[in-house]
């Protein structure tokens, strides 16, 4: 075994975090690099991510996410399992392991949507897993996703299929979004004023601290913007890159009735005449995910990875039913896609 210690990430030289990053994540290590601190919201609850050094070497990282949820009427700490990462030449040798259980040891309560291969490693660890929540993801033109059209550069079938997905849609209303910079305002009062749901399961406490470090804070947020229909909202996050446009549905929510069906249809038209080519969202709501899929195809909604852990056998317990409100701007699953060409 390599002689090795782990400390808080704060302590760490930001060179030396840089270079790990070029490796272990390589496509947005700028973004990492510079933006970490925003990332990894830290200083929040006084928890912070750690890395393992070697020879005065970042080798490995276990990434968190603070934040806070209720459990029946608890307001708990918990975090968010994100990036971790060992470098090859190290892996094999138990390091990971070791990195995880000195996670497990920052916070009582933890969570994390995952990939198989982590998951297979929380539950050597007993964690308790979930697949209620789903990825949503249409595609508004499915050609850039399928080989042989992307081969022939078949703008002619991609322009029929617009046509056609354009009067389905053709009288419904048109809406724009507004941007969150210029429209904060509007935004945080009408969060403040948000129908409150009656939860029987875990759910992300989300107060104004959280709305302002996610949106306002955000280094994107030039590119975050809200849909308003009869006091309906929806946040997305627009991204665009070399060769697609893609809209994310962040956050949704109402002050008085629901009417999330139709904010959903008023979107996709958006989507339909502003070149997107892929609509995602997360949800775990039934209603909303039936709703999702009248829109478009549902042959590539997906069951994410939901793990959870608590020292206390009640909250782990509790734990087991997933959070009941989770939405796409939880975690990283909006903002882990992000290259540093993105910025």
């Amino acid at each position: 075994m390599i002689d090795y210690s782990i400390i808080s990430i704060s302590k760490v030289k930001i060179d030396q975090l840089s270079e790990f990053y070029k490796r272990a994540f390589k496509n947005r290590y700028k973004t990492l690099t510079k933006y970490w601190k925003w990332w990894y919201r830290s200083n929040y609850l006084d928890y912070e991510p750690i890395v393992l050094i070697s020879n005065n070497q970042v080798i490995g990282q276990a990434g968190l996410i603070p934040t806070k949820i209720r459990i029946e009427k608890k307001i708990l700490p918990a975090i968010w399992f994100v990036d971790f990462a060992v470098l090859p030449e190290y892996q094999n040798q138990g390091l990971g392991k070791i990195l995880t259980k000195e996670w497990m040891n920052i916070c009582p309560n933890q969570i994390t949507f995952c990939n198989d291969y982590s998951l297979s490693i929380f539950k050597k660890f007993g964690w308790a897993t979930n697949y209620n929540t789903k990825r949503l993801a249409r595609p508004i033109d499915p050609t850039r996703w399928i080989p042989l059209f992307n081969k022939f550069r078949s703008n002619f079938f991609r322009s029929i299929y617009k046509n056609l997905l354009k009067k389905k849609f053709n009288k419904i209303e048109m809406i724009n979004p507004y941007s969150i910079i210029d429209n904060y305002k509007i935004l945080f009062d009408s969060f403040n004023n948000k129908q409150k749901q009656n939860m029987t399961s875990p759910e992300i406490l989300r107060d104004e601290d959280w709305l302002n470090w996610r949106l306002m804070e955000c280094p994107f947020n030039k590119n975050i913007y809200f849909f308003e229909y009869k006091e309906n909202f929806v946040i997305v996050h627009i991204i665009k890159t070399k060769n697609t446009k893609r809209l994310h549905i962040l956050y949704s929510y109402y002050l008085n009735n629901s009417e999330e069906e139709n904010l959903f249809y008023l979107i996709f038209k958006w989507a339909l005449h502003n070149s997107v080519d892929l609509v995602w969202a997360n949800s775990n709501k039934e209603g909303l995910i039936t709703k999702f899929e009248k829109i478009l195809t549902k042959r590539f909604t997906k069951p994410m990875n939901f793990a959870s852990w608590s020292y206390d056998k009640k909250m782990h317990e509790k734990l087991k039913l997933g959070l009941a409100n989770s939405q796409g701007i939880d975690s990283d699953n909006d903002i882990i896609s992000l290259e540093d060409n993105y910025l």
